[in-house]
């Protein structure tokens, strides 16, 4: 029996080393697609605007709250930093990293500063013209623990990353980042030969984080362009059994469980016909809850497809795209802030969190781009009030997409006009959010879906919150979302 527990246990653990490989690799792969960003940028790019592409691309980058500190240098022209990262030792550090990898292709290393710690990725370009392009950026040691963390939560098991010199990229206990592996932990150079890139090698060694035996496997991490190594560290499962117990007490188990089995099906004969009208009830019963279960289940579906054409919205896209073709022609400043807004807007809803909720903060940042990209489109047509009762407010959460819900509900379903524009009034207070709208409602529209309203209620019913409701009242159309926390 202990022979079969270890078999099980070590079956176990090579699945959850697949399994970590395969995240760590994909997550870690996703830092290094700028070199190919960079490169198409530079193919499409002129003299006259291969400066205002990179900072576009930089500001997109800079979305990902693991990237910090982004830059990018044109030959040997000033050093351009993104907005507000800018602080003099930065510059003076990335002139001197610059000056000692410049005429490299590519480098990374890990820098730190009085508090933290950064993965510095660099890549240099030369474009077909001549031109000089290096780019770079920092990845938050700190913060990319924490997000292995929340996608990695079921995970039984802990992972570090070094290169081929036995320098720690990336590890869960941060005093040791950039340490020689070789030195600080129980591994070895042997245990980084393999024959095959799928082999892998394990040992039983003192764990330097949890401070208990652990099981360790280290393999490569087949990351193009990278010559690093995977450890994964799993608790060293002991199991003892007195086998001899077991048997003692096999022959008395077995003679409970007999009399308790006659003892069962005598009582279940006696009450037999006492209880078949019962279970009758219950059958019927059943069905109808499987009936109701389907029922809710199906509505559920609707509600999420919806939400999902909502947040991918061709119509909402298109027009969008035409607005933009117009401005690029009349007003070239617009242009490029229209283009960062849309580019915000889109990564905000192609990633939806996982429990639907986000904080007031979060949601109003991005109902403001959204309410930019309108304005752009209708200038006068559409009037728009934020007010904010208290800035600790913005701290507490509200349901995914629930400002943007009640905002296109007042656009699609009344008429806005330069001299009868739609007036949308958001008030945040303590415990709710009020959103107002004027109403001038369109004519034959069709009978309203209410799958945004669905979607709502469904989530503030999940959160026990009885409080969300839509209503007319004087010529005016309200919803009230309750705060949530």
């Amino acid at each position: 029996m202990t022979q079969i527990t270890e078999k099980s246990n070590t079956s176990i653990q090579h699945r959850g080393l697949q399994a970590k490989h395969e995240v760590m690799a994909k997550e870690f792969a996703r830092f290094l697609e700028t070199q190919n960003e960079l490169k198409n940028v530079a193919e499409i790019s002129t003299a006259q605007n291969l400066s205002d592409n990179l900072k576009v691309l930089s500001a997109i980058h800079n979305n990902d709250s693991l990237v910090k500190n982004n830059w990018f240098q044109i030959n040997n022209q000033k050093i351009e930093f993104t907005a507000s990262k800018s602080k003099e030792d930065l510059k003076s550090a990335i002139k001197y990293f610059v000056s000692k990898n410049g005429n490299l292709k590519e480098a990374n290393s890990i820098v730190e500063d009085r508090e933290n710690f950064f993965w510095r990725i660099y890549y240099k370009y030369v474009a077909k013209n001549g031109t000089v392009i290096r780019y770079g950026y920092d990845i938050d040691l700190k913060s990319l623990h924490t997000y292995f963390a929340t996608i990695d939560q079921g995970a039984q098991n802990y992972a570090f990353v070094f290169d081929k010199k036995g320098t720690i990229i990336f590890h869960p206990e941060v005093k040791l980042l950039k340490k020689n592996i070789f030195k600080v932990i129980n591994i070895t150079a042997r245990d980084t030969t393999f024959k095959d890139k799928n082999d892998f090698s394990s040992k039983i060694a003192p764990s330097e984080y949890l401070g208990v035996d652990i099981v360790r496997y280290t393999k490569r991490l087949n990351i193009k362009g990278t010559n690093w190594y995977l450890c994964v560290n799993f608790p060293k499962n002991v199991s003892t059994e007195d086998v001899d117990a077991v048997k003692k007490y096999a022959s008395l188990i077995y003679i409970i469980t007999t009399a308790i089995l006659i003892v069962f099906f005598y009582l279940f004969t006696i009450f037999t016909r006492q209880n078949f009208k019962e279970k009758e009830i219950l059958s019927q019963e059943k069905n109808k809850l499987l009936l109701e279960n389907e029922k809710i289940n199906k509505e559920k579906a609707l509600i999420q497809l919806q939400q999902l054409k909502e947040q991918i919205n061709p119509h909402f896209l298109f027009n969008s795209l035409n607005s933009l073709y117009m401005l690029i022609e009349s007003n070239t400043g617009v242009a490029r802030k229209f283009t960062l807004n849309l580019s915000k807007i889109y990564r905000y809803l192609i990633n939806p969190p996982i429990n639907n909720i986000v904080t007031v903060q979060e949601e109003l940042l991005f109902i403001e781009k959204y309410i930019f990209l309108q304005q752009t489109r209708f200038t006068s047509e559409f009037v728009f009030t934020i007010t904010i009762e208290d800035e600790s407010i913005l701290a507490k959460k509200v349901p995914y997409l629930a400002f943007q819900i009640a905002v296109e509900n007042a656009i699609k379903h009344n008429i806005a006009s330069d001299e009868n524009p739609l007036k949308i009034t958001i008030d945040i207070k303590e415990n709710v959010v009020i959103i107002t709208n004027n109403l001038n409602e369109k004519q034959n529209f069709g009978k309203a879906s209410k799958f945004g309203h669905k979607y709502l209620e469904s989530i503030y019913n999940y959160y026990a919150k009885k409080d969300f409701k839509t209503f007319k009242k004087d010529g005016d159309f309200t919803c009230i979302l309750p705060l949530i926390g």
